[in-house]
């Protein structure tokens, strides 16, 4: 009768698995690293879809004029959560900002991964997300092989939730995506204790060269993926688009320390940056997402008129053939 269990979106659990080959799936039974998501926006399915009613068979549509391709479509989704220091959350990080050092970093030379579908991968080139149901007697998991992370962020708030660092992540595919997987995915969870803002080393909090009282912050990675030529898998091959970008907000205490930002903001002089200490938010333990953006551009800086005078700061992380655009050590 189909009257069998209902689902609840927090049923389903997501977690990656990094790909030995481009595209192809790293199987869900084993060594898959499970992200701590509190929201999952599932994918959005678009299929190239033909229409048209053909001129000389009348006014109606025809079944015979149907026309449907999956292979040209790109399939996104977008998640949430707490931000832990394990495989899994990393993985994103690594696969974004194409770095595997230590500290992970997005040199001034930067290069974005780029391949073709089918062939060897370097380190975290591509990746494998499951969307994995309570149970797959009743449901399926969502198997989208061949993903890039277009966009990943890390903002914590010390008013919401205590400081703990939250992510944001956009996972894109131009793989054709599998809704029909009821195999048992492999057991396990995320790692490592919820990292917050009380944690940081006060003294090396930076905001534009300043030290301040820092109430929020957030720094977002952007880098568009492209898909191109096509098998019949999907798309045959992928890239990233032609800018990485690294933007930060944070919102400051007005004080003695901070009165000068609006004015530096309104006075900036084109070709130039802050070529020091533009953002940097240190933990006690290094490794625990530090993160350090050396060369910046304030693109805004806001009086925030709450309960106490603060400023909303914003910026865009810049290089100059020496500086790192952005790093953060996970190590």
């Amino acid at each position: 009768m189909g009257l069998a269990t209902s689902f609840s979106p927090k049923d389903y659990r997501v977690a990656v698995r990094a790909e030995a080959t481009n595209g192809s799936d790293a199987g869900i039974g084993s060594s898959i690293s499970y992200l701590d998501v509190d929201s999952v926006g599932f994918p959005s399915l678009s299929p190239t879809q033909g229409l048209d009613v053909r001129t000389g068979i009348g006014r109606l549509f025809n079944e015979t004029d149907f026309f449907q391709d999956n292979k040209s479509a790109v399939t996104e989704f977008s998640i949430s959560g707490t931000l832990h220091n394990d495989t899994g959350h990393k993985l994103l990080l690594q696969n974004i900002m194409n770095s595997t050092a230590n500290p992970l970093a997005i040199v001034y030379s930067h290069t974005p991964n780029s391949g073709i579908y089918g062939t060897s991968t370097d380190a975290n080139t591509t990746f494998t997300t499951y969307i994995t149901a309570k149970d797959t007697a009743d449901g399926n998991n969502i198997v989208m092989e061949g993903c890039l992370c277009t966009n990943f962020a890390i903002t914590s708030d010390m008013g919401t939730e205590g400081g703990m660092y939250k992510f944001s992540a956009t996972i894109q595919t131009g793989r054709v995506v599998h809704l029909n997987n009821t195999t048992t995915p492999a057991t396990g969870n995320y790692s490592g204790a919820p990292i917050t803002m009380a944690g940081l080393t006060q003294a090396e909090i930076k905001v534009y060269n300043v030290t301040p009282i820092l109430s929020s912050f957030g720094v977002t990675i952007d880098s568009p993926a492209v898909f191109t030529g096509v098998d019949t898998n999907g798309y045959k091959a992928y890239g990233r688009g032609a800018e990485t970008a690294v933007t930060v907000a944070a919102t400051v205490k007005l004080d003695s320390v901070t009165r000068d930002l609006p004015q530096t903001f309104n006075t900036q002089a084109s070709q130039t940056a802050q070529d020091t200490n533009a953002f940097t938010v240190n933990q006690n333990t290094d490794s625990d997402f530090s993160i350090a953006v050396p060369r910046a551009v304030m693109t805004s800086c806001a009086y925030n008129e709450g309960d106490i005078m603060m400023l909303d700061v914003e910026m865009k992380a810049a290089v100059n053939g020496t500086d790192n655009l952005l790093t953060i050590d996970v190590a």
